[in-house]
């Protein structure tokens, strides 16, 4: 496999030179020519684990396929997916906590590049990726899925290399989808939303798509090749879409109606992609798109439950995107999302509250001095700083048996901030029936001066009197 030290000043100059010599094919002499060599073979940096380190551990390890594609042997040639049991348990719980609300969830499982594209695949790679274990494994977690009452539409055609040349469905050396790919996936969406009636109540609207100049990509991974070996592959382009509503009309006398699909997802359905405006074009109606850069595929779900438009009219359809690398069952995630759902302790009388200026280092903002009986599995925690920028919280909860659990949670750089973190206490077989002693934040030195933190202790909105009744007894 060859690439090219010195790829976008070429480039440019060779399709300017075409331009030029179609349009005043009688200057085509002066037209500059250029001979392009290749340089270079793989530098051995790629090779060594040492090199992975910081940002460059999400690509840990490069390697070359065919035609110029760049693959990570960690995520893109990933085998085992899916969950745990209990990772499943708490996925069930979220789907049936969403249904009492109304909301029918949908996950998009998208493919790793390494099963979607495995016939860019060098052949000794080839020989050590088990290509069928990893399809089977891949329709086993759609299937267990679909079992827990999901709608999931079948990716599968993503894999049997549907793309044409002129219209790849991913980049060569980018993780994302193309457009081509965000728009034949939003056309499998669709066909499984059609296939379960889940858009009849939804009001029709008509859109249409057009295309929007060229999308140019230097690629995440052709980025990462470049800081380890000094040198990278050329720019790769690909149209750009734009989907609008055909004949769009004005209330003059009111807002127009939210939209009754959300669409929750990561850096896949951002607008680069028109992954939404596609779903818009063929499902035949409007879409909020509350997708998030950079938040992993939890961050958009985290914020957009938390929103008060959720809160004031939940949707009919949550689309959920996500990529088959992430692990569903992240305990901190599910932690977070059901008692967000259920607006924290904000309609919940609070067992313990306290508010407090925070200073450098460790702050003490809640004690059970009261030794009241706030057993873990029971309770939640509703933190609010009266900064809205905070985007961390790190702290330590302790027992009254002496026992600990250190805290972090994080929101990513785009998301929108409002100060507040809500979680549950543990509820494993470790933690269950332990009684929460008191809650310590650790603030970094450069805290903006008079900073305060309302914290709040109350009970889970999924736990009967009846059951906490027995917990205490």
């Amino acid at each position: 496999m060859r690439w090219y030290s010195v790829v976008k000043p070429i480039s440019f100059c060779l399709l300017l030179g075409l331009e030029f010599a179609l349009v005043r094919p009688a200057l085509a002499a002066e037209v500059p020519q250029y001979q392009i060599e290749p340089c270079c073979q793989i530098c051995p940096q790629i090779l060594e684990d040492s090199t992975y380190k910081g940002d460059l551990s999400e690509v840990r390890k490069l390697f070359q396929g065919q035609d110029d594609w760049l693959f990570r042997s960690r995520v893109d040639l990933m085998i085992p997916m899916g969950t745990t049991p209990q990772g499943y348990a708490n996925l069930q719980q979220l789907r049936d906590t969403l249904k009492k609300k109304g909301v029918e969830l949908l996950i998009v499982y998208i493919p790793a590049r390494g099963i979607a594209n495995a016939r860019m695949l060098s052949s000794a790679e080839r020989q050590g990726f088990d290509y069928e274990l990893a399809k089977r494994n891949y329709l086993a977690v759609i299937e267990r899925m679909r079992s827990l009452g999901i709608l999931v539409p079948d990716l599968s055609p993503l894999l049997s290399g549907s793309g044409q040349e002129d219209k790849p469905l991913f980049f060569k050396r980018d993780h994302h989808w193309t457009p081509y790919g965000a728009e034949f996936t939003a056309r499998l969406v669709v066909e499984e939303m059609r296939k379960y009636g889940a858009l009849k109540s939804i009001p029709r609207k008509e859109f249409i798509t057009h295309s929007a100049g060229l999308m140019n990509k230097v690629g995440s991974l052709n980025t990462a090749f470049q800081k380890i070996c000094g040198y990278r592959y050329a720019n790769q382009f690909v149209p750009r879409f734009i989907t609008e509503q055909k004949d769009e009309s004005t209330d003059l006398f009111g807002e127009a109606d939210a939209p009754e699909v959300v669409l929750a997802g990561t850096s896949f359905s951002t607008q680069q992609y028109n992954f939404d405006g596609f779903l818009k074009q063929y499902a035949n109606v409007d879409v909020d798109n509350r997708s998030l850069s950079g938040g992993g595929f939890q961050g958009a779900m985290l914020q957009y439950l938390d929103s008060q438009d959720f809160r004031d009219k939940p949707p009919k359809i949550l689309i959920w995107e996500i990529t088959s690398y992430h692990d569903l069952g992240l305990p901190l995630f599910y932690r977070q999302v059901m008692p967000i759902i259920a607006d924290g302790c904000r309609s919940t009388p609070a067992a313990i509250s306290h508010k407090v200026v925070l200073q450098p280092g460790k702050n003490e903002v809640l004690v059970n001095s009261d030794v009241k009986s706030i057993r873990s599995d029971n309770y939640i925690a509703d933190i609010q700083f009266s900064n809205a920028d905070v985007k961390e919280l790190h702290g330590v909860l302790w027992y009254m048996n002496g026992t600990k659990e250190t805290l972090s949670i994080s929101r990513g750089r785009a998301a929108e901030a409002d100060g507040r973190f809500v979680f549950r206490l543990r509820d494993d077989p470790e933690f269950a029936e332990q009684t929460l002693l008191s809650l310590e934040i650790d603030m970094p030195a450069d805290l903006p001066s008079g900073l305060e933190v309302e914290a709040k202790v109350c009970q889970r909105a999924d736990k009967s009197n009846a059951q906490l009744q027995a917990a205490t007894d």
